[in-house]
């Protein structure tokens, strides 16, 4: 995009949460966000980071991390006032979701999830690709189910995700994402300028609703990578397809 839609300039400080304010619940106001390294921050004066994943979901893959779970974190800071009046800011991390890639051989229909870590988000969600002629890709929440998978003599069970609802849509324009909600309306767009990623969230959410687009955002970002390295990414598939002492070792 040639240009990004703009915020007002806030000169105040950083979005702190007063207390225990902070419910899945809470109404979040719209800002723009910025996928830097391992964290999500906010665009602002002082770039708070609001988020963190356990790494750069943006490098390019190699054979040892294609598979490696990506953990994200919501960075919460809250405001206490000292017995003299002056505020106390307190920060604190809570673990929301894990980031999985998991190959055909374990896992089937959703290769990209994010397996929820708290009871206050949405719940586990799957990247599902868009039907054609659409290009871009679903956000839809599952519930996992357990089938025979496996040869005689295997104890391990296949997991499989049952599509439940979606929760987003992700529609490739031109030269940027639109994520729109379950009712059809844009909530965000996604741009990349000179290689920095940003989510400009255009509506009001709940919380649990910006935790499920941030880690869905970083979750495309990360598949997205992959797709592009395919030439890493295929040898383990003819490795996996050739050799059955594979299966035993991912349980």
């Amino acid at each position: 995009m040639a240009s990004s839609p703009s915020l007002p300039e806030d000169d105040d400080p950083p979005p702190y949460i007063a207390g225990n304010r902070n419910d899945a619940d809470e109404i979040l106001q719209p800002t723009i966000l910025i996928l830097a390294g391992q964290f999500i921050r906010a665009q602002s004066a002082d770039g708070t980071p609001l988020y963190e994943l356990s790494r750069d979901v943006r490098a390019s893959p190699t054979s040892d991390t294609l598979l490696a779970q990506v953990s994200l974190e919501r960075l919460i800071h809250n405001v206490r006032m000292n017995s003299d009046g002056t505020p106390r800011v307190l920060h604190r991390s809570k673990h929301i979701f894990e980031l999985k890639h998991l190959p055909s051989v374990i896992s089937t229909g959703f290769p990209f999830c994010l397996d929820s870590k708290s009871r206050n988000t949405i719940g586990n969600i799957a990247l599902k690709a868009a039907s054609f002629p659409r290009s871009g890709c679903k956000i839809v929440k599952v519930r996992p189910e357990k089938e025979d998978g496996f040869p005689k003599g295997y104890n391990a069970r296949r997991e499989s995700l049952r599509e439940e609802e979606v929760v987003f849509e992700v529609v490739k324009k031109r030269d940027h994402y639109e994520w729109l909600g379950p009712d059809g309306n844009r909530i965000a767009i996604e741009d990349k300028v000179e290689g920095e990623h940003k989510l400009i969230v255009t509506t009001p959410v709940r919380r649990k609703t910006m935790d499920a687009m941030i880690g869905s955002w970083c979750l495309r970002i990360w598949r997205d990578g992959i797709k592009s390295n395919r030439d890493i990414w295929r040898p383990f598939k003819v490795e996996a397809r050739t050799s059955r002492e594979v299966l035993p070792n991912w349980w």
